[in-house]
Parts: structure tokens; sequence; C-alpha cells
């Protein structure tokens, strides 16, 4: 302890006689030196002793707070408002003690508080007629210049004030009776009856005066350094120093008697009550221990009791859990976050040929492994992943395939932890069979409608043909037949070519090359290749894209489909009437609509529109959207329709897109 005294008391002598050379030379190399103000005579807190040193409480706190930091302080002391004074005209950077008050708050900055400090009135020994502040009212008092306690006599009337340049002669004008009191800072005060050896000759009365923290003040334009201070600040508190430095100066503080009395009694009385407290926790305790012991034996017995009906109710609940996974139509089998078997159904242990030895076993070691990929099964027990509706191929017997469709779900706590997973499956073999009959049956119905199609479309060009050769021999002299002749067979040809090519396009529509690209250019593309039938119907153009929307599909072959749907929306759509064109994305996919406000379609029309050669129209043939229909499926989407008839149309086109195929 003695050490750090002197080590402080060294570094205070050091800094102020050596540490003032040319401070505005210091100051321009980035603020490595502080200038620090404080009162000159304001002891413990900061005083020039006799030997000219500059010392006091606030000297050692500055001194530690340079320690830790690095940070060197110059040291101006002076009378305390000089020192007020000299921090606003900016010849120093900081005060080192201020009181904190909201009106000073409006002025300075201040760092962490570092003390609490607190005013009180001082009057001669044999004063009996001043025991609080109400008491000052006619009365003469001192107090420092620019001192808080200024403010706090503001409020007593008629009061005779005498101002001193620091507490030392207030507290002489007080003994020499030259004033009956002195308001000042109780610590201040009481050091220098003290260090007069006048303590007996003086009092303090009344409650503590505005106790107030004790910190360091800045101008608001040094405000950043104030992270220096208060860095200092809190590093000296959490290593010991401030207690060590605060012990040093003021030891136990010296307190009225009232006070002294009051804190006695307070302690006393809280041994007391801790000492009843104790004796009644003993004899609770001691009487109350066989009863807790009594309680205890019972409450075992009663855990006891719960826990073997809980256990039976787990029992009961596991085969509860096992029947209903027998009543599943799917055979099913559950695993825990390790991946061992903790139940299987009757359809699973059937289907699987295994038994009840299974249970506990990894998963690996079970036949799903051979069609439900190890991967997913790992990312539904680590990453809580859900796969559903998958299909795989399983040769269950050398030479037999079996098609398998399997879902793999995580099982999770309230709290969304993974404990383990379901995997269920399903033989859909005989399905796939059945499906691929009705595929063919669908096939050969739609084929006899093709059939019949290209016969009654082949057969009208055809007869018009033959018609028209007939009439060559006997008409073949006329120049105007000749010429009709000529146009109707070549169109009538075109025509039978044009069908033979749509037919090609329905029967083998040619594979999709999907790329991604913007549906907003497609769209306008289209528009400003279909302008002319658009202007025919004085039709207005909606759009209604929420951003540049992104399709991954075969580009022409959506563009042909989108020329399909379009032309037809414009030939059901009234004069005048608009066309809305939207396109967003929706789970998961890129979708199309077109809608018109036309004529609509009927009920049973709605059933037949994507059938070969069905059409409305008088010249039409009828595979427009069969051909939209199959380029749609070949880029792996669905077009779809409602209509209201009368109220106009609406096809929507599904279509994958970028972020889905990734």
């Amino acid at each position: 302890m003695r050490n750090l005294y002197i080590l402080c008391a060294f570094l205070t002598f050091f800094l102020f006689f050596f540490g003032c050379f040319d401070p505005d030379a210091v100051h321009s190399e980035g603020k490595k030196v502080i200038r620090v103000a404080g009162d000159h005579n304001f002891p413990p807190f900061e005083y020039l002793s006799d030997s000219g040193v500059y010392s006091g409480f606030n000297v050692d706190i500055m001194n530690a707070i340079s320690i830790e930091t690095g940070i060197r302080f110059e040291y101006y002391p002076m009378p305390w408002n000089e020192a007020v004074h000299a921090l606003r005209s900016g010849r120093v950077d900081a005060i080192q003690g201020m009181k904190y008050n909201q009106e000073r708050e409006e002025t300075y900055d201040f760092s962490a508080p570092y003390f609490t400090s607190s005013q009180g009135i001082f009057v001669l020994k044999d004063n009996m007629y001043i025991r609080n502040i109400e008491d000052l009212k006619g009365r003469k008092v001192a107090v420092q210049k620019g001192d808080v306690a200024s403010g706090l006599v503001t409020k007593v009337d008629q009061l005779d004030l005498v101002e001193t340049d620091n507490q030392q002669e207030a507290v002489q004008l007080l003994i020499d009776g030259k004033v009956e009191a002195f308001i000042g800072n109780r610590i201040t005060g009481q050091y220098f009856l003290q260090k007069n050896e006048q303590q007996a000759l003086i009092k303090i009365v009344g409650e503590s005066l505005d106790p107030t923290n004790y910190a360091v003040a800045v101008l608001p334009k040094n405000k950043e350094i104030l992270s220096i201070f208060n860095q200092g600040i809190s590093q000296i508190k959490k290593d010991g120093t401030y207690e060590k430095i605060e012990k040093k100066w003021f030891g136990e503080y010296i307190l009225p008697n009232t006070q002294r009395l009051r804190k006695t009694m307070l302690y006393l009385k809280i041994g007391l009550f801790l000492t009843f407290i104790i004796m009644t926790l003993i004899l609770w305790w001691n009487l109350s221990l066989k009863r807790e012991v009594a309680k205890r034996t019972k409450q075992i017995e009663r855990v006891n009791k719960d826990l073997e009906e809980k256990m039976l109710l787990q029992e009961e609940n596991i085969h509860f859990q096992q029947q209903l996974l027998n009543s599943a139509y799917s055979s099913l089998i559950t695993l825990n976050h390790q991946g061992l078997v903790s139940m299987i159904n009757v359809k699973a242990s059937e289907y699987l040929k295994l038994d009840r030895t299974i249970v506990n076993r990894p998963f690996q070691d079970l036949p799903i492994a051979y069609f439900i990929p190890e991967l997913e099964i790992m990312e539904a027990l680590e990453k809580k992943s859900v796969f559903l509706q998958k299909e795989a191929v399983w040769s269950q017997q050398p030479g037999e395939k079996r098609h398998i469709t399997y879902s793999v779900y995580p099982i999770q706590t309230k709290r969304g932890e993974s404990v383990g997973a379901v995997l269920s499956f399903y033989d859909i073999t005989e399905q796939k069979q059945l499906e691929r009959k009705v595929a063919q049956d669908d096939r050969l119905r739609s084929l006899g409608q093709l059939v019949a199609g290209i016969a009654h479309e082949i057969r009208n060009p055809l007869t018009s043909i033959l018609t028209y050769t007939q009439l060559l021999p006997k008409k073949f002299a006329s120049a105007d037949f000749r010429t009709f002749f000529s146009k109707q067979v070549t169109s009538e040809i075109t025509r039978l070519n044009t069908l033979i090519n749509d037919l090609l396009d329905y029967a083998r529509p040619k594979k999709s090359e999907p790329i991604t690209f913007s549906l907003n250019e497609t769209l306008e593309g289209i528009e400003l290749l279909l302008r002319p039938k658009i202007k025919e119907k004085n039709l207005r153009i909606v759009r209604e894209f929420t951003a540049n929307i992104q399709a991954t599909a075969d580009t022409q072959q959506i563009k042909q489909v989108l020329v399909n749907v379009i032309l037809n929306a414009i030939q059901a759509s009234n004069d005048g009437g608009a066309l809305f064109f939207r396109a967003y994305y929706q789970d998961k996919l890129t979708v199309v609509e077109i809608e018109d406000k036309g004529i609509g379609i009927s009920e049973l029309e709605m059933d037949k529109i994507f059938e070969p050669f069905y059409t409305r129209k008088p010249n039409g043939v009828g595979l427009g959207l069969s051909i939209s229909y199959q380029l749609v499926k070949e880029n792996d989407g669905t077009i779809e329709t409602r209509s209201e008839q009368g109220k106009g149309t609406v096809v929507t086109i599904s279509l994958q897109h970028e972020k889905q195929k990734g």
C-alpha cells in the first residue's frame, strides 16, 4: 500500500513539474497529452501541498487512469471559478472533478461517475437554532464561488450569502464568527477541520444535501476524450486500484452524531433481525425435519406408483401405435434419431419378409436400402428434409421389377428437434400396369378419333379437286375456268400439305431443348407479331407482370403455344374488348395467364377443346390446342382452361422456372 502511495505522489510530481512544456506542441500530435484543470485548494479531493505538489483523491484517480490508458495528463491547479473559465475558454481540455447536475449538463459532457459527493451544513458546536436548510432564512451563510452549494441556497429567502475562493476560507469565516453557517462538500470540510484540529469547534447538522455524482467534465466539442476516462475508470474499479485510493484519502468517513447513531441503530436492528431469523429457521428445521422425512417418504411412494402407471401407459401407448401402424394402408417403418428401427408394421414385415428381430437394427440392414436412397434418409434425420411420393424400381426377385412409391418424413419434437423419421412405401406395380393399359386404350380411342378426323379433313379438299378435275375436259377451253382451276386446286393442295404438317407436329413433337428465358419479352414479341389482328378488333392489351418473370422451357415451342392461345383469344373477343396478359411465380412454378372477355366456352365443349380436329371455327382444322397441349406436356408443364359462356375464357400455362430446376 505504501509503495502505491509513493508511486502516485511521484507521478503527480513528475507530471506537474515536467509535463507542462509547450502544451500546444503536444496537442498538435493528436491529443497524446490531455490538459486537466482542478481546484488548487479543495482537499482531500485536490490541492497544492506545502511542498508545491498537486495532490488529492482526484489527482490519484487521474494518475491511475493515465497508467491504465497510457495517456499523459497535464495538471492546471487554480481557483475553482478560474478552472471553470479555463475550460470554457479552451485553455484546458477537462476538469478532473465536477459535481453533476442538470444545469451543468446543458453546458458540459460528463464521464462515468467515479464518486458520489454530498453537501453539508457546518455550524459552530454551540449553535442550537440551525438544524436544517430551512433554518438558514435571514442568516449569513458562506459558500465557495461556483460550487453547487450556491444553487442549494437560492431556495432560501432573505439569505445573506458570502462567497469565498475555497472551502478553507469559508470554514475559517465560520470559526471566526463572521458567518453563522457554511454550506460545502462534507468530506472537504471535515478534512480542513481535522487538519487544523478544529473538529471540536464545528458540527454538521441535518441530512446530507444534494448527493451528486462526481465525474470528469469536458466541453461537447471534446466529447470524444471521455472514452479515455471511462475506460480508465472502469479498469481501476475492476482491478481494486480505486478502492485503495479511496481508503487512502477518506478512510472511515466522519459522520454527524445523528447519522452515526442512526447507522449504528440500523446495523443493530439488522443484526437482531438476522439473529431472530436464524434462530427461527433452526427451530423450524428441527420441528419440521421429521414431518419432512415422512412427507418425502410418501412422495417417493407416490412417485413409484406414478412411475409404474406411466410405464404401463407407455406400454399401452406403444401397443396402440403398433396397432395404428398395422392398420395403415401403406407399409410403415419408424426410425429413431440414430437411424435404428423402432417400429415396423405388419404390411412392411410381410412385404420385405422380415420378422420382429429387425427392431433396433440400422435401416441399412433392411431391403429398403435398395429402393430408398440412404442420403435421403440421413437428410431427414439430420436436416429434417421431407421427401414425398417419390418413385423407385426394385428387383425383389431376379428378373422381376417392382415399382414402388415412397415418402420419408422427419419426426420432430414440439421444439423442432429431430428425433427420428417415418418411412412409408407402397408397391404400385399393378397400378402402373393398369395405367399403361388405360393409356393404351386412350391412345387407341384417340387414334380412332384422329383417323376419323383425318378422313374428314382430307376428303373435303380431295372432293373439290376431283370435281374440278372432272369438269376440266368440258371447260378446258374457258380461260376463266383454267385460272379458277389453277387457284382452287393449288389452294386445296396447300390445305392438304398444312394438314399433313400439323398432323406430324401433333404425332411427333420435336424434343424440347429447355433454356431460361424472359416471358415478358416473349409476350411483347408475340403482341408485336399479332398487332394487325389485334387492331382489326380494336382490342386493348392489359399487361399484369409482377416483375421480370423467368421460365425454363423450349423457347420456340412455348412461343408456338402462346401464339395459338392468343390467336384463339383474339378470335373469341368482341370488338373493342380487352386481352389480359399475366405472368407470375406461384409454388415454385412460373404461371402465364391469357384472359379474354369474349364469348366463352360451354361446359360440354370444355371437355373437347384439347382433342384433335375439334374446332368451333368455320375454316379451322382443330389441331392448334391439341399441339399446344402436347408441347406444354413435352416441357414438363400443364395447360388448363376455365371459362364461362358469355363472360370470357382464361387459359393458364404453368412451367418450371430456374429456381425449381436448381
